[in-house]
C-alpha cells in the first residue's frame, strides 16, 4: 500500500465528522437503529469510492523505453523498461500488466482485447485441452517504492507460447 497523502487524511476527517453528525441525527430520530445503519452504509460506500478515486488520481506512474527479447531456448520473453513516478507523492507496489496477443497481419498492430475474432471463442473453448489461447494477461510487481520524479528499471520474464507467430504486447503500470 502506498503512503497516505493529505487527501486521504482530509477524507478520513470528513467521514468521521459526517459519521458523528449521522450518529447525532440517528439518536434524535424515532427509528434510531435503521437511521444509524443507513448512514453507516452510505458513508462506507462513499468512503470506499472516494478512497479509490483519490488513489487513481494521486498515484501516477508511467512506463517507457520498452524493449523485448525472445529467448528461444527457454520459450520465454524478457521485457525491459523504465517506470517513472510522475505524481507528487511516493508510490509503493507498482504493478505492471502485460497483455500479449497473437495477431494476424503486421507486427505494428497494438495489443487490444478485440485484435482477434477469437475473443468469444476463448470464453467457450477454455475447457478444451486442445484449444490454444490467443491472448495472455499477466501481472507482476515491478517496483517496491518510487519517490516523486524518480524512476526505476524493471525486467519482466514470462513464458512465451510456442504457437504465437506475430506477437504484440502492451505494458501498463499502476500503483497498488
Amino acid at each position: 500500500m502506498s503512503p497516505l497523502t493529505p487527501w486521504h487524511y482530509i477524507l478520513i476527517a470528513n467521514l468521521a465528522i459526517l459519521f458523528l453528525l449521522g450518529t447525532i441525527l440517528a439518536l434524535r430520530s424515532r427509528s434510531k437503529f435503521s437511521v444509524f445503519i443507513t448512514i453507516t452504509l452510505i458513508l462506507i460506500f462513499l468512503g470506499t469510492f472516494l478512497w479509490y478515486l483519490i488513489n487513481e488520481t494521486v498515484y501516477k506512474v508511467e512506463v517507457f523505453q520498452l524493449e523485448d527479447e525472445r529467448m528461444y531456448q527457454t520459450e520465454q520473453i524478457l521485457i525491459r523498461g523504465v517506470v517513472r513516478n510522475v505524481g507528487k507523492y511516493p508510490v509503493a507496489n507498482v504493478v505492471a500488466t502485460v497483455k500479449m496477443v497473437n495477431i494476424r497481419g503486421s507486427k505494428e498492430q497494438k495489443a487490444t482485447q478485440f485484435a482477434q475474432p477469437t475473443v468469444f471463442a476463448e470464453l467457450f473453448e477454455g475447457d478444451n485441452p486442445d484449444y490454444k489461447r490467443q491472448n495472455i494477461v499477466e501481472q507482476q510487481v515491478i517496483a517496491d517504492y518510487i519517490n516523486p520524479g524518480s524512476s526505476k528499471t524493471f525486467r519482466i520474464l514470462m513464458d512465451y507460447p510456442p504457437y504465437f507467430k506475430n506477437t504484440s504486447f502492451d505494458v501498463t503500470a499502476e500503483a497498488d
